[in-house]
């Protein structure tokens, strides 16, 4: 079966799957039903590993044509003809490859342009990456956090910290005034937070210089995934887990920033009700908004996907493609794998509208070329540095599922 085909097959059961819930609607699921609705579920979980097989040699085969294209371009074009980023590209290209000794006087000049800026000592003799680079490692780096994807991004040319206004958005209330009243006062009550420019490294990534000298490898690319891996969990994890304590200090992540919580009545289980009950803990005026989402991790969505509501209806829909988003009780959710499974004292549901949960990412990446540290090896080792921070600006947009108990306990 073509890709084509296995993606039509499947959005027709997701159709039907969806259907047949409206189906029954508030009616008791029969057996029958129950028996369909699960074989219908058993294949398109197949059909979702077929296409993602199919679509990962694709990626594969269009990423090698575009190497090639790439190489019989660059043969192609004189240097006095490419563009300014396109020369800056081959530069850096040649300076993470052989070091800065064998560049010429001319790409010495334009390699000086991108000496990175940075105040901090171990930034200094390193280079901020081509915004070609900086682009393929924002673009993997999606891959290792589902919030970033739905949160509200807030790109700056530099570090300098930022004050940050934070409130509870529904203690906000206007008043009716008569006719030549006097209009009351009434202060608001907001605290304020600071949106700095927290640093993380990728840690030291070792490269053989066998590799470096083999043209055929995209090193650009190859280095920009490497980056990607390690600075995409590591910022994935602070965005969640971060305590905004510590030495040296960590961000302000989601799971202490949110403060209003629904219980569950076991520490290790959770009812539908229970969903139920933390979604309508959020306000309306929240759950209109366009990134309204619920957030949990893989095991929690497995662990939903096969529970029902009191009708015998499951919680779990899935997605059919450009029509409509997988959803649990008409919810669409975010995986993000930083968020707690189920336990006593944990935080491991989210939802709300995510909009108002601010990363902010400074523009310029740093990365550093290591010669001598392991010239024994006969390696290269490269040190990037990535520089961000995140804050919650309205503690009502946001509320948590809690398993019963303490943490300690």
């Amino acid at each position: 079966m073509k890709l084509h085909e296995m993606k039509q097959k499947r959005n027709t059961i997701a159709t039907e799957m969806r259907a047949l819930n409206e189906k029954i609607g508030d009616n008791a699921w029969t057996d029958e039903q129950r028996t369909e609705w699960n074989k219908a579920k058993s294949e398109l979980e197949g059909l979702d590993e077929r296409i993602a097989r199919e679509e990962e040699l694709r990626d594969m085969d269009q990423k090698y044509i575009d190497d090639k294209s790439d190489e019989q371009r660059d043969n192609l074009d004189k240097d006095n003809g490419k563009k300014p980023d396109e020369q800056r590209g081959q530069i850096f290209d040649k300076w993470m490859r052989h070091g800065a000794s064998e560049l010429t006087a001319e790409e010495r000049k334009a390699l000086r342009e991108l000496r990175a800026q940075g105040v901090a000592p171990d930034e200094k003799g390193g280079y901020t990456v081509p915004d070609t680079f900086l682009a393929k490692v924002v673009e993997q780096m999606k891959a290792y956090g589902g919030i970033a994807s739905v949160a509200q991004i807030l790109t700056t040319s530099d570090g300098r910290t930022m004050e940050w206004a934070t409130a509870d958005g529904t203690a906000e209330v206007g008043v009716l005034l008569g006719e030549n009243e006097e209009a009351g006062e009434e202060d608001t009550e907001f605290g304020m937070d600071s949106l700095g420019a927290l640093k993380m490294t990728s840690k030291i990534i070792r490269v053989s210089n066998e590799l470096l000298q083999d043209s055929a490898i995209d090193m650009e690319a190859y280095l920009a995934r490497r980056i990607a891996e390690r600075i995409g969990r590591g910022e994935a994890r602070y965005l969640i887990q971060g305590t905004g304590a510590g030495t040296p200090k960590q961000p302000k992540g989601l799971a202490v920033s949110v403060t209003g919580t629904t219980q569950t009545a076991a520490a290790t289980a959770v009812k539908w009700q229970e969903i139920l009950a933390l979604k309508h803990s959020i306000d309306p005026a929240y759950r209109r908004g366009p990134k309204f989402r619920l957030a949990f991790n893989d095991s929690t969505l497995k662990l939903i996907s096969e529970m029902e509501d009191g009708q015998g209806r499951p919680l779990w829909l899935p997605d059919i493609v450009g029509v409509a988003p997988a959803s649990v009780l008409n919810v669409p959710y975010v995986i993000d794998q930083e968020i707690d499974d189920i336990g006593a004292g944990k935080k491991f549901m989210f939802c709300g509208d995510f909009d108002r949960f601010i990363i902010r990412r400074v523009r310029y990446m740093i990365l550093k070329r290591l010669v001598e540290r392991y010239a024994e090896f006969d390696q290269t080792g490269f040190l990037a540095f990535h520089r961000f921070d995140c804050i919650l600006e309205d503690t009502s947009a946001i509320k948590a599922l809690v398993g019963k108990g303490s943490t300690s306990s």
